[in-house]
């Protein structure tokens, strides 16, 4: 199981995606299930290509590609309902930790988890856990020092390509690493407690720049990640509806992008999206397709848009098995009459064939990278701000 992680850390460091172990001990009782059929629920569990085995006296799960902690956590739900287990769950972040470091931290989580005497039967390693690494303490840093940035990637409506919206793409300038893409630092924000200081920071920023954007295109979208940790937190709805008030953007505009494992069965999280919803922020189901959930949660839920996955846009080639799962989340996007939009677009001919499948809208290397807001300027509508508004808004970077 050593070799099984570090392989699986290696890869995730050479290819930017964060890995996750679960730890899973049975505990004993009536009517368990035995070791094979465990075994065999637990592979159920998981995606077909993540490894399942044993660790010692427990079982062990290897997550590759996890993307964020609330599919780890979706993972966890899945494998409590196989049988009655404890489980620990520990996430490593592009080139974070070694294969013994994650396995520790792991443990430490499973020991958490079996030593609570109510509440879900997992738990997610945390720095109290421990000491914490060097990293940790950086991002930390980083929020008070001003070390974030954030790049906007155009949102273009299909088939004429014209500028729709964007969406906010946090960056680390870290003072040695150089920049650090999310996927190296988002699952550990959320992990030792600060996605909540640092979401807020993304969305105020991001806010205030878009209502400077706004003057030259009013219609503007602006389209903003949400971890499920936020949405945890009593009073997410009220300090997004603040923000808007304090930056003057309009709550119409913003587009709140979450993933399906954080809404799935989450009461508190749906409830605070309703209240968003309600004051006219729309929401976007992220990564649709990808995660561990089920269709028929998706009526009942408040969204408004279906992102479809780069992975499914890869898929298209022009032939009807090749666009068959782009094809059917579009159509689903139909029926509920949410909107659609397609992530990962890096050819003309994907765009013409998502034009045909009926997407409204698409982002990707094809049209533009992450820009910075100086260069997003060149995509805006040409006019200049009058003298008077010069004066009330100031520079438009």
């Amino acid at each position: 199981m050593r070799d099984v992680v570090a392989a699986a850390l290696s890869r995730g460091a050479l290819e930017g995606r964060s890995t996750a172990v679960l730890l899973v001990g049975l505990e004993p009782a009536a009517g368990a299930p035995g070791d094979g059929d465990f075994s065999e629920r637990m592979r159920r569990s998981v995606l077909r290509d993540d490894p399942v085995g044993r660790f010692g006296d427990e079982y062990a799960a290897v997550l590759c590609d996890i993307r964020s902690v609330d599919n780890a956590e979706a993972v966890a739900r899945r494998i409590a309902v196989a049988g009655p287990a404890r489980i620990g769950i520990a996430v490593a972040a592009p080139g974070e930790y070694e294969a013994d470091d994650l396995l520790r931290r792991a443990a430490l989580a499973l020991e958490e988890a079996r030593s609570r005497t109510g509440g879900a039967p997992w738990a997610c390693y945390e720095s109290s856990m421990t000491g914490g690494s060097p990293l940790e303490q950086e991002l930390r840093e980083a929020i008070r020092k001003s070390q974030l940035r954030l790049l906007y990637q155009p949102i273009v409506a299909l088939p004429d390509g014209d500028l729709a919206g964007v969406e906010a793409l946090v960056r680390w300038a870290h003072p040695r690493r150089g920049t650090l893409d999310p996927d190296a630092f988002i699952p550990l924000a959320e992990r030792i407690g600060v996605i909540g200081d640092l979401g807020r920071w993304v969305l105020r920023e991001a806010s205030a720049q878009a209502a400077r954007w706004q003057r030259r295109l009013p219609a503007l979208q602006l389209n903003v990640n949400v971890s499920p940790r936020q949405l945890d937190e009593d009073g997410f709805a009220a300090q997004v509806l603040a923000i808007l008030d304090d930056t003057g953007f309009f709550p119409g505009n913003l587009v709140l992008e979450v993933t399906e494992g954080a809404v799935i069965g989450e009461r508190a999280s749906v409830a605070q999206l309703a209240v968003l919803s309600n004051a006219g922020i729309r929401i976007a189901l992220d990564d649709f397709g990808t995660g561990y959930s089920s269709l028929r949660y998706l009526a009942r839920l408040p969204v408004d848009v279906l992102k479809l996955d780069r992975l499914f846009v890869a898929e298209l080639d022009g032939t009807s098995r090749g666009g068959a799962v782009a094809q059917a989340v579009l159509r689903l996007g139909q029926i509920l009459h949410l909107d659609t939009v397609a992530e990962g677009v890096e050819s003309e001919a994907q765009a013409r064939e998502l034009t045909i499948l009926g997407c409204h809208k698409a982002q990707g290397f094809h049209y533009a990278h992450p820009l910075t807001p100086a260069d997003l300027q060149r995509w805006l509508p040409a006019g200049d701000l009058s003298r008077y508004e010069a004066e009330i808004w100031g520079p438009e970077v």
